[in-house]
């Protein structure tokens, strides 16, 4: 992204943009003050669980108009379901630059080691629930480490919202009703979810349990075959010599495909008007069109037309992870996506670790999100 800012600035000398970098942990609640104060960045970044709640705040501008402007973006070049993913009422507040599908990464020489292979001997991730049972049950074992013998895991959870959200949309399940007036989280298919999950634990024995084990430093140390993560971590794996890995589709464990995604979308600020919009608007047109100089760092781009160019498909976990992008669920579209994400993550990391049962810790959620729900709707939000 460095290099991008360098290259608009040297071609366009009348702009000069300035990027600063801030710790995850403050950035969003930064961001808010800045727009309650006036102070906002031109330009700025939100994942798109987060447009809802800025969008509401007014903080951010509509980019309608922009892009069926004198400089436009041909919409029709998005997937659908990304461009529909940053509409709030009656526009779209901002521009997605890329995607990130969670996948599945493993690892080749564990599958080799275990059989997991096709007719030419190359290693055949699973795409099914019978292929995915079959192949962590046959990469769990114990095995010689440099520190002792060790049991070597077929699977490992790792961010429990990207992995427990993609089984439980593969299961079918729904998490509030259509009008957000209520809660259901802990809908029967979302416990059903949770529940094969907690088995993988303690019937199956395939996966290790949470709290003794750091799953993905596991897999980049070889005593894991599989793990379902972000395109975004790819960075990690790219840096690591030692590691024969590859990435390939999610499997369909559930009913219906689907993964958990998200996206980064480039946003401009609400009260944004003439020079200052122009060349903001160019800049974002820029990173757009070039967006893929940023997949080849570990993201996919959102321009189907790049992603059918020859050095896209040169990306080969990039590549993977872009044929779910149809598939792709994005987090409710919620003011109080924050909160649901902290409830969410409570209840799963309960059940995994045997703390409560998968139907009591969703019923737990879902009372203390509604809670929120009815504080909002009484504070007339």
């Amino acid at each position: 992204m460095l290099r991008l800012v360098k290259r608009f600035n040297e071609a366009n000398p009348d702009v000069n943009i300035l990027m600063q970098r801030m710790d995850w942990s403050t950035y969003y609640n930064k961001l808010f003050v800045s727009g309650m104060g006036g102070r906002a960045p031109e330009l700025f970044v939100l994942q798109t669980l987060a447009i809802p709640r800025f969008a509401r705040a007014r903080f951010v501008r509509p980019i309608d108009d922009l892009v069926a402007g004198q400089n436009p973006i041909d919409i029709a070049d998005l997937d659908p379901n990304v461009w529909q993913a940053v509409h709030v009422g009656e526009h779209h507040y901002g521009l997605p630059l890329d995607i990130w599908p969670m996948g599945m990464y493993y690892n080749k020489k564990l599958f080799r080691e275990a059989g997991l292979v096709d007719a030419s001997g190359e290693p055949k991730p699973p795409t099914n629930r019978a292929e995915f049972m079959d192949a962590v049950h046959r990469l769990t074992r114990m095995r010689q480490f440099d520190t002792g013998p060790q049991q070597q895991w077929g699977f490992t959870f790792t961010y429990f919202e990207s992995n427990l959200y993609t089984l439980m949309c593969q299961f079918g399940g729904e998490f509030f009703t259509p009008d957000l007036s209520r809660c259901i989280i802990n809908n029967p298919k979302n416990v059903a979810a949770l529940q094969f999950c907690v088995d993988l634990i303690r019937k199956e024995h395939c996966a290790p349990p949470p709290e003794n084990f750091d799953s993905w430093i596991g897999f980049r140390q070889g005593k894991v075959g599989i793990v379902f993560e972000g395109i975004y971590m790819l960075a990690d794996l790219q840096k690591q010599r030692d590691l024969e890995y590859a990435g390939a589709p999610a499997p369909q464990i559930g009913d219906r495909p689907g993964v958990w995604g998200g996206s980064h979308n480039l946003c401009i600020r609400a009260d944004l008007t003439g020079k200052e919009l122009d060349a903001t608007w160019r800049f974002i047109k820029f990173l757009s069109d070039n967006s893929l100089d940023w997949a080849a760092g570990g993201q996919v781009p959102v321009r189907r037309s790049l992603r059918d160019s020859a050095r896209f498909r040169s990306m080969e976990v990039q590549s993977q992870f872009a044929r779910q992008i149809a598939n792709v669920f994005y987090l409710p579209r919620l003011p109080f996506i924050f909160e649901f994400q902290t409830e969410f993550n409570s209840a799963v990391e309960k059940a995994l670790r045997g703390s409560s049962s998968p139907q009591e810790a969703l019923d737990l959620a879902a009372a203390n999100l509604n809670k929120i729900i009815d504080r909002d709707r009484e504070a007339g939000a």
